[in-house]
Order: structure tokens, then sequence, then C-alpha cells
């Protein structure tokens, strides 16, 4: 979605924001970038350094800028705001004030700012608290003031928690910057393995270390454990991680054969796993210890790649029953299926957005992958990515406003994103290894 600039602006001073009055309230807070496409024009912003409020440290400097840099970091890859370069800016952060009538709007509007994000920090040993405040430049207003408590370490999702504000303050939805992207990458070495991370990198995390080939990442829908596909112990099949215990669950198919990949259902309850056993692959419902409820689907040949409508009531599916791989849409209460693409001759890795009306898929053109998406009804499918090199693996953000997905136009394999239309795409990751696969995981509760 491109937000026009005229309607920007009028909605930043009409919408009805919620203004900081009185006692602030306490809020606890628990990859790099070329510009790929062309969008509207961006809402010109000022993301101030943060002021320190109490004894300097030695962490002064980094916290001032740190915060701020994360801020405009996401602002930029939102695709709606233009950040105005820093050295262009008069005042200077640490002899100002963050609040009305400490500073002066002039120094603001005279380089262009419309909108000016400003705030101070205070740390005592190992937590911070950050003060955050939107104003209105031109009307000389506050309209959003936010405090959160933290520790140090977590200065950069402070700094997503606000823009995720100020998105919400635009458009009436949050941002989906205090997200992770679970993916695999084989940046350590051959082996291709399991990580998390913000969209700005930060707070990585290895899920598996287990020097072979792990494949299929799929965050729960609360955001605490990830399913994945892993060789580790020799016969592909599927295990349940939970994040915050490192307890994890393996599924053994009891007649044979080998999970290939699975995704959690809306509930959270089920999941729908890829079995391939005597040369047939089928669909399966499985509960979360791995036992099976029901076969899904019965043909002899490749039915693979399931993900599940918003609703939990149909499965979308790659199916080679046509002759070729191709999307096909599961109704489970009836039980019937029916073919949902018809052009191209090799469709993959669906993925239906949150709102239900459109799905993601990689489809091939000429000798190349690109990124489609095609109403979940049927009809034309929309390309969002050049053919000129390869893009594929997508997945839709919690908010269905973005899409990440790999691309080797860089050379190797990288994690990008761009806007549900295909404006804006911006590389996430630059690893030194392919990084493929993502998932993207609900907003995080801290």
């Amino acid at each position: 979605m491109i937000l026009k600039f005229v309607f920007m602006v009028f909605f930043f001073f009409t919408h009805p924001w919620v203004a900081a009055t009185g006692e602030i309230p306490v809020q606890r807070a628990a990859v790099t970038g070329e510009i790929v496409g062309s969008g509207g024009q961006k809402f010109p912003i000022a993301v101030s350094p943060l002021k320190n409020l109490a004894s300097p440290t030695t962490d002064s400097a980094r916290l001032s800028t740190g915060i701020a840099d994360a801020m405009v970091h996401d602002l930029e890859l939102s695709g709606w705001f233009r950040v105005l370069d820093r050295s262009a800016y008069i005042e200077n952060a640490q002899n100002s004030g963050i609040t009305l009538g400490t500073f002066d709007f002039k120094d603001w509007s005279t380089i262009g700012a419309e909108g000016l994000v400003k705030g101070g920090f205070s740390v005592q040993g190992d937590d911070i608290t950050v003060e955050l405040r939107l104003f209105d430049v031109y009307q000389n207003k506050e309209r959003i003031g936010k405090r959160y408590s933290g520790r140090v370490r977590d200065f950069r999702r402070i700094a997503h928690k606000f823009v995720d504000e100020i998105i919400n303050q635009f458009t009436g939805i949050p941002g989906i910057f205090n997200t992770r992207i679970a993916y695999v990458s084989n940046s350590g070495g051959r082996f291709k393995e399991i990580y998390l991370s913000h969209l700005d990198g930060n707070e990585k995390f290895q899920v598996t270390d287990n020097h072979t080939i792990n494949l299929s990442p799929d965050w729960s829908p609360d955001g605490r454990s990830i399913l994945y596909s892993s060789f580790k112990d020799r016969s592909q099949t599927l295990y349940l991680f939970e994040l915050s215990s490192g307890k994890e669950t393996k599924f053994t198919p009891r007649g044979g054969g080998r999970y290939l990949g699975g995704k959690f259902s809306p509930d959270g309850q089920t999941i729908v796993a890829t079995l391939e056993s005597g040369g047939n692959t089928n669909l399966y419902l499985l509960d979360r210890s791995g036992n099976v409820i029901r076969r899904l689907t019965e043909e002899r040949g490749i039915e693979v790649s399931p993900a599940w409508s918003p609703d939990g009531k149909q499965i979308v599916y790659v199916s080679d029953r046509s002759g070729s791989p191709q999307l096909y849409i599961l109704d489970l209460q009836g039980g019937k299926s029916r073919r949902l693409t018809y052009s191209g001759s090799y469709n993959t890795s669906p993925e239906w957005s949150p709102k239900g009306d459109r799905i993601v898929y990689t489809g091939r053109v000429g000798n190349r992958f690109a990124i489609f998406t095609i109403s979940a009804d049927g009809g034309e499918p929309r390309k969002l990515t050049s053919e000129s090199s390869d893009s594929e693996d997508p997945t839709w953000s919690p908010d269905g406003r973005f899409i990440a997905f790999s691309s080797n136009r860089a050379g190797r394999y990288h994690l990008y994103v761009m806007q549900a239309g295909g404006d804006n795409q911006r590389r996430l990751t630059g690893s030194g290894g392919d990084d493929t696969k993502p998932n993207w995981s609900p907003r995080l509760a801290d």
C-alpha cells in the first residue's frame, strides 16, 4: 500500500491522535538496504539523536545515536517516510529539551521537517528508561508521548516499538517492526541452519547447530515456538522447538516415510504436514505432539507446500496432478480441492495473506523465478519482482502490508522486503552466505 503525500499530510494533522497528558504510560521493552523499485512521495520527518537525561555514561553516544538510527532504519524501510539527513539539523540535541517549550520548532521547519521525533534516556546499571515523542512541526504540537523501560541491551527493540506507534497513528494499524524473521542460512559454512533476527539484523539467534540441512522454519501463532524440517537424525522429519525453554519435540511418522515440512494452523492447535512415503507425497493433519489426526489428500504424485487460510477453513498447496506444479485450495470441511493457478508452468511456495484476500507465491518466468500474488478466488496473477534474477520463498508480514522473500539479485541469496504491491524493495541481510526460506513472526509481546 502506498500512501500519497497529500493524504499523509491531511491524515497527520486531522487524525484524532492520543496526546500524552500528565504521566506518560510506562511500557516494558522485554540488515542493510538498497532500494529497488519506486513508490509515491514520502512524508518528511526528522529523527533527532536522543538526549542523555541523567549523568553521562560511557554508552551515552552509542545510545543517543543508536536508538535514533534504529528508528530511521524502520521508518525508511516502511516506504512511507523520508527521513531528513542528520547533517542538516540545526539544533544540538544535547543542548535542547524534549518537551514543548524547550526547543524551537523553527529549527525543524527551516529544514523542511513536517514531523519530528525527539527523546531522551537515562541509564541505571543494566536498565534503561527511554522517553520518545512525535511532534507536529506545522502546528507546534506533541502527537505521541511514550516512556519505555527495559534492559540497556534492548534499546533497539524500544525504537522498533515506537516506530510501530508512529505507523499506527498514520494508518490505524500498528507497524511490524517489533517482529522477527526466521530463515535458513549457510553463513557459518556449508551447512544450512535456522536463524532468527529482527528486521534490522539485530538480536540474531541461532535455533539449530547440528551441521546438517535444516529447512522450512514456521512460527507458531503465539511466537513462542519454531517448527522446522531437519536431516539431523539422517532421515528428514519435523521438529518443534520451544524458544523459551529450548525443549524440542521430534515428529516421527508411525507408518514410515519422512515429513518434508509443516505449517501451524491459525489457532496453533494443529499442523498441516507433507509426508513422503512410497514415492508419493500427501498432506496430513497433525496435533502439536505429531500424532496424525487424518489424511487430507489422496493423490498419487506430489502434494506439497501447504499453507492455511487465516480462518483455518482452507489450505492452499502445490500439486502436480495437472502435469506441472500448480496451486490448489482444499476446503477442509468438504474435502474437495479446486485449482487456483492456470498461468505459468511452475508455481510453488504459496502463503495466504493475513486478510485472506490474496495468496503470494513463487512462479517461474522463462528460466527465472519471480514473486506473484493472486486473488484467493482466482483470476489474473500480479507479478511483483523482475525476472532478471531469481526471487523466491515469499512470506507475509503480520499486518499483510509487506512481503519478505529471498533473491539472488546481488549474487548470493539474501532476504529482501517490499510493500505488498511490490514497491520499495530493500535488502535485509548480508551474511556472506545464502539466506533463504524466510518466515515472518507474529507481533511480539515484549
